[in-house]
């Protein structure tokens, strides 16, 4: 036997130390790069929580905001359909009619969520970054609730569309320019024209009046039933995530 073989040869201690020492040196780069990932992964995780609650805490406001806008839109409809139509031809009353209907009839107030953080959390997968136990659920389902409330703006907005047509048969809107009947806003006292007084027109234009008032009663009802929802998600962030949403 070749004796410099023999001397070059390895223990099987030595490969088995070498072996050793390769495994631990894989298996810690593995963890660290894991230890990367996971704190990138709570990183984006926060900041998405701490964005959305930003977005939600605007939604709030815009949902306060919207109730409140088509809550006084309500009260005026309420004094417009009041009117009596056969009073039409007296000066108050044909002020009154032109008054609401400027302010009511055309008024439109919609909420919209401020939903940047919700589209980036659905396009570039950031729900797979909610990692705690059913916050993934409600943020989905709140924007479900998010397009609910878009569904529910559609016979809303479709009801003024309608009594708005009906009322441009009835006003005369260049009257509202006239400083013979408006001065700087102001009533002059003058009995505004109307393009037609036709009774039936006036009874379908009061028709259009009354459903439009309905339709935002529904609209003003969905956002309060969803209002407690939106306080309700925040709060449960603002609990699972204390410190690290802030």
């Amino acid at each position: 036997m070749d004796n410099h073989s023999e001397k070059s040869r390895k223990p099987l201690r030595t490969y088995f130390l070498e072996g050793l020492m390769i495994f631990v040196a894989v298996t810690l780069g593995f963890l660290a790069e894991s230890l990367r990932e996971n704190l990138s992964s709570r990183e984006r995780e926060a900041e998405y929580i701490k964005n959305l609650i930003t977005q939600l805490e605007q939604d709030t406001l815009r949902l306060t905001e919207a109730i409140f806008e088509n809550e006084r839109k309500m009260r005026g409809l309420d004094s417009l359909l009041a009117l009596p139509l056969s009073e039409i031809n007296i000066s108050r009353t044909r002020y009154l009619l032109y008054k609401y209907s400027q302010m009511h009839v055309t008024f439109y107030s919609a909420f919209i969520s401020n939903d940047a953080t919700m589209l980036q959390l659905k396009s570039s997968g950031g729900f797979l970054y909610i990692k705690r136990s059913g916050i993934a659920d409600s943020i989905a389902y709140y924007d479900q609730v998010v397009r609910g409330l878009y569904a529910a703006e559609v016979p809303y907005a479709k009801a003024i569309y309608g009594a708005t047509d009906a009322l441009t048969e009835i006003l005369n809107f260049r009257a509202l320019g006239d400083t013979l009947y408006f001065n700087d806003g102001a009533y002059t006292g003058m009995e505004p024209p109307l393009v037609s007084n036709d009774h039936e027109k006036l009874e379908i234009l009061f028709n259009k009046i009354w459903l439009s008032r309905g339709s935002t009663e529904n609209y003003v009802n969905k956002l309060r039933q969803w209002y407690p929802y939106t306080l309700r998600l925040i709060k449960l962030l603002k609990s699972e995530y204390g410190d690290d949403s802030a």
